[in-house]
């Protein structure tokens, strides 16, 4: 059988370089290209076609969500597993929605990094049990719906109101950087917090942190 031929996604050489030893010691796996940011991991799944994407999140340029988003829309049939070191519903539910076959995280052991591969090659979901564990927990756990998991992606307006309240500009302030209304940016808050499940700004701007928001763009 043919190996399986997979593209890691991450911003740090040294986790580049450890997945790459450690996926050297299954003879079922091939490291296909590497990438460091999201843009380019797009750029190499079109060039190269492997067969599965481990992809980090937080990433510069474009974060793995955004990424995943539009290697699915390119490649359907490419498998994206999820490494990541954030357990956070709201992470798992958008990268599910935008077409991910499985979530783990960054202290996995190797028996369940290579489980996973594997699985997502054969084109099967996998959550490592944490992060089953946080949906769990989580007030709304995974909808499956036909062709995917059913979730409300943020709208463009809705992240630059997301990054305004990480500069910590005023519900007024927004208002007049955007040229909104107050009430329609109180709208767009309310809209955030409903869609991501979280009721904090802290959590929004921690949110917005681990997405790697770090500027208006």
């Amino acid at each position: 059988m043919a190996p399986t031929n997979i593209l890691l996604v991450d911003d740090q050489s040294i986790i580049l370089d450890g997945l790459e030893a450690l996926l050297a010691q299954d003879d079922d796996l091939v490291v296909c290209g590497r990438a460091i940011n999201g843009r380019m991991a797009v750029e190499m799944a079109k060039a190269l076609h492997p067969h599965v994407v481990l992809m980090d999140i937080n990433m510069p340029e474009m974060d793995g969500i955004e990424a995943t988003r539009a290697i699915k829309k390119h490649a359907p049939t490419i498998q994206i597993l999820v490494l990541s070191m954030y357990n956070h519903p709201e992470f798992t539910h958008e990268l599910m929605a935008a077409g991910a076959c499985g979530y783990v995280l960054k202290n996995t052991d190797r028996t369940e990094l290579y489980h996973a591969i594997h699985l997502a090659a054969a084109g099967q979901h996998y959550l490592a049990p944490a992060v089953q564990a946080s949906l769990n927990d989580s007030r709304r756990p995974l909808a499956k719906v036909r062709d995917g998991y059913a979730y409300a992606a943020l709208t463009k307006r809705e992240k630059e109101v997301v990054k305004l309240i990480m500069a910590e500009l005023t519900a007024h302030q927004i208002a007049e950087k955007l040229f909104l209304s107050k009430d329609t940016v109180d709208t767009h808050r309310k809209n955030i917090f409903s869609k991501l499940d979280i009721h904090t700004t802290a959590g929004i701007v921690k949110y917005a942190m681990e997405r790697g928001w770090g500027e208006l763009n």
